[in-house]
């Protein structure tokens, strides 16, 4: 799986792309659902294009894809976005969002990037209601959909204001086994970097969190602060030649494997989902319906199978019966003037031991012959 940015990544990264507030927007383009680009003119720099990969990151790039025709959110992004400028970027925190804010003298216009779950990217006006979403999404305790008013949904610890305090309150309060996973989802760290926390800590990872002692608890926290102030040195890691992920700082608990260094978090961002990743292969639009047409084929072919295979049974049948007729027709005979004389349990008592009836069923009143 590719990677999926982190709230503590993004707050690091959005450093670096504070350089595109107050360029113009020129162009928007997409490659299907999958990402946009918006192309940003500023004086004295020049073209720049932001590139927007849904549900995993966002980075300048040196170059952009596009499809064959604009989709409807394109589009739809295409008549408010352009010729506004950005006005500012920033992390709804702590959580994975980015909001843009785009203005013109007569309009404004904000963007909710959000990169959890599938992603999803939000077009609203200034009063927070949403005119189109590239997902249309439905949950518990939110709806994504056009006319209605933008939420995000909200952790209950911001990591970028926490206090002495609050890790307390989440330790006493975790319902996780260890402090690893507790830190991952519960403070919403991730993996890498709740691994991150526990070696700088020098705390057994594996520990219940209720089981933490204050000294450890003050160790998280400084930890925490330490990742959030690190200074951006940007590589891409890698294992027997594979990159496994890409990292806006250094990392003890990378420190084993392979790295390649680059001069900022969004060129590693840029080169890693450039080179890197493996884009993923585009199924055809036709192969869900393939596949259900040779599923309904195969239960029909089945269903034939298993007709034929009645058919030459019943057929075999009919023969036998055909060819003793005469010999079960006196047998049926016998049987209907031995009704009239005796109960149905003695005739099946005096035709016990027959060579052609075998059987006969009183509550159905069915005889059974077996005949060759």
């Amino acid at each position: 799986m590719a990677k999926q940015l982190g709230s503590l990544e993004m707050h690091l990264l959005l450093k670096e792309l504070k350089d595109l507030e107050k360029a113009r927007v020129d162009r928007v383009y997409n490659v299907e659902n999958e990402e946009v680009y918006i192309q940003f003119h500023k004086s004295s720099v020049g073209k720049k294009i932001l590139r927007i990969i849904l549900g995993k990151a966002i980075f300048v790039s040196e170059e952009k894809s596009s499809g064959e025709k604009p989709s409807h959110f394109c589009t739809m992004l295409r008549k408010h976005l352009e010729g506004k400028i950005l006005e500012g970027m920033e992390q709804t925190e702590p959580e994975r969002i980015i909001k843009m804010d785009f203005r013109s003298k007569e309009d404004e216009k904000m963007l909710h990037i959000e990169f959890f779950g599938k992603g999803n990217i939000i077009l609203c006006g200034k009063d927070g209601i949403i005119i189109e979403a590239l997902l249309k999404q439905k949950f518990r305790e939110r709806s994504i959909l056009p006319k209605l008013k933008y939420q995000h949904p909200s952790m209950q610890y911001n990591i970028f204001d926490i206090k002495k305090g609050d890790i307390a309150n989440f330790l006493d309060n975790s319902g996780k086994d260890n402090l690893v996973t507790a830190l991952a989802t519960e403070l919403g760290l991730g993996g890498v970097y709740s691994e991150e926390v526990c070696l700088l800590g020098n705390i057994d990872k594996n520990t219940s969190p209720k089981k933490i002692n204050e000294k450890e608890a003050s160790k998280i926290l400084d930890s925490v602060k330490k990742i959030i102030g690190s200074k951006i040195n940007a590589h891409i890691v890698y294992d027997n030649n594979v990159a496994v992920d890409v990292i806006p700082i250094d990392l003890e608990f990378y420190k084993s494997h392979q790295q390649k260094k680059f001069t900022s978090f969004n060129a590693a961002l840029g080169h890693y989902f450039t080179h890197e990743v493996k884009p993923a292969e585009k199924k055809d639009p036709y192969e869900k319906q393939i596949t259900e047409l040779k599923r309904i084929i195969g239960e029909q072919e089945a269903a034939l199978k298993g007709l034929a295979e009645k058919e030459e049974e019943d057929r075999k049948k009919a023969e036998l019966i055909y060819n003793n007729y005469k010999l079960i027709s006196e047998i049926l005979s016998e049987i209907n003037k031995a009704k009239e004389k005796h109960s149905w349990e003695e005739i099946k008592k005096r035709l016990k031991g027959h060579k052609i009836v075998k059987d006969i069923d009183m509550k159905e009143k069915k005889v059974t012959v077996e005949v060759s």
